[in-house]
């Protein structure tokens, strides 16, 4: 059985208190204490894994920069509310399920040094860190997460033979220009193409009637002519797309005959929910009906899985944890008994993008990026799998089909 998983319990606040000052002033790993540098520069907080003496590689240490948002500036430690603290919570859970990553390595005797900055979401503070010497000279630098920072950072850095990784934006690639950016995360041109191989390859278009609802709503509209695109691109047009601005009257376009299939591009609830209750009515009298919706219907609680699954529902998604796997267990009970809460989506990207990428600069050093895209990895969340382009990158094409089964969503094989 595969879960969604539901929304951690958060920190209180005297433990956001806890989990700060130790970012501030500890080495996660070494439990060194580091010297606070001058304000006006940037302030690591320095991770060094112990050291285990190997025959060949003893005294190299991989050198990795994470760059997240903790917004510490806006803090007051005596003053703040748990609601000021919750600023960080992104930027908390990825670090630690980063650390637990490197941890996870170091303890097979790989030596690594993470520095981590904190960003403060500020456009200054992250073209300091692009010209800082201690950001420069590393083997990978991770984030910022936010496409804005992950611009400014671009444009002002100089890395040399190191990798940017974005860990969590869905922006497209294209968006940033760069040729050393990893994307991890995909963009909605992808789930909109995932779309499209699965009907091309899966229904003759003579058998189903293909329906299209876009609200025309920008966002919508550009996951509508993603899959459009696709959907000719791969069938030589042989699929007649009917295009509707909602489920008004819909039944005048279905088939008794054929499948219908049908593609909400929308994710707005009040949209939704009277469209699919539409649909589920229909499907209980004479039609066959067949729904693929929004990748953000994974996170949308307020549909019901009865209804979904009667509509034969198919979503695309980067991101699904099988809480039942032993190594998804592993990894949450370490979480736990580490940082005393349960880890969150960011926590399972965090872990993934740490263990993939330690691994990859263990394995090849300063060599790494020539096998981003040889080297496959099955994560916690999902699967690593680089293309690369030489102008925008590369980018992760990892990307799974859902559909409800046993009234939960489960990977569509």
């Amino acid at each position: 059985m595969i879960l969604v998983p539901n929304h951690p319990q958060r920190l209180s606040g005297n433990s956001y208190l806890i989990v700060i000052c130790m970012l501030i002033f500890l080495s996660a790993c070494s439990k060194k204490v580091i010297p606070t540098k001058p304000a006006e520069k940037p302030v690591p907080v320095e991770i060094i894994t112990p050291k285990v003496e190997e025959p060949v590689k003893k005294n190299i240490d991989h050198s990795i920069v994470l760059l997240l948002p903790f917004q510490l500036n806006t803090l007051n430690l005596k003053t703040s509310r748990k609601s000021d603290l919750s600023k960080a919570d992104l930027a908390i859970d990825f670090y630690q399920g980063f650390k637990l990553g490197l941890d996870s390595l170091s303890a097979g005797g790989h030596n690594y040094n993470l520095q981590v900055f904190d960003t403060r979401n500020q456009e200054t503070q992250i073209v300091n860190l692009a010209m800082s010497g201690s950001v420069k000279n590393q083997d990978l630098i991770v984030g910022p997460v936010f496409p804005d920072g992950i611009k400014t950072f671009s444009e002002f850095s100089e890395l040399g033979k190191a990798l940017q990784v974005s860990p969590l934006a869905a922006s497209m690639p294209s968006e940033f220009n760069d040729p050393d950016l990893v994307s991890i995360n995909n963009s909605i041109d992808q789930h909109g193409r995932k779309i499209a191989e699965f009907i091309s390859s899966q229904y003759k278009p003579e058998l189903v009637q293909l329906i299209l609802i876009n609200t025309q709503r920008t966002e919508d509209a550009r996951f509508s002519n993603y899959i459009k695109r696709s959907l000719i691109e791969l069938s030589g047009s042989q699929f007649r797309i009917i295009e509707r601005p909602n489920a008004i009257g819909i039944e005048g376009y279905l088939s008794t005959t054929k499948n219908n299939l049908i593609i909400i591009t929308s994710s707005e609830r009040v949209f939704l929910l009277p469209a699919i209750d539409k649909l589920y009515k229909l499907r209980n009298q004479k039609y066959r009906i067949e729904l693929f919706g929004h990748p953000n219907w994974i996170k949308a609680r307020y549909l019901s899985p009865e209804k979904m699954q009667a509509l034969n529902t198919r979503i695309t998604a980067s991101y699904l944890v099988n809480y039942k796997a032993q190594n998804v267990k592993n990894f949450v009970a370490r979480y736990r008994d580490e940082f005393g809460l349960e880890p969150s989506e960011y926590s399972f990207k965090g872990f993934d993008t740490a263990y993939y990428f330690g691994s990859l600069i263990e394995k090849y050093d300063k060599q790494y990026a020539d096998y981003l895209v040889k080297e496959i990895y099955t994560g916690l969340h999902n699967e690593f799998h680089f293309v690369k382009d030489p102008k925008y990158g590369y980018r992760n094409t990892g990307l799974m089909l859902l559909r409800y089964q046993n009234f939960e969503l489960q990977p569509v094989k």
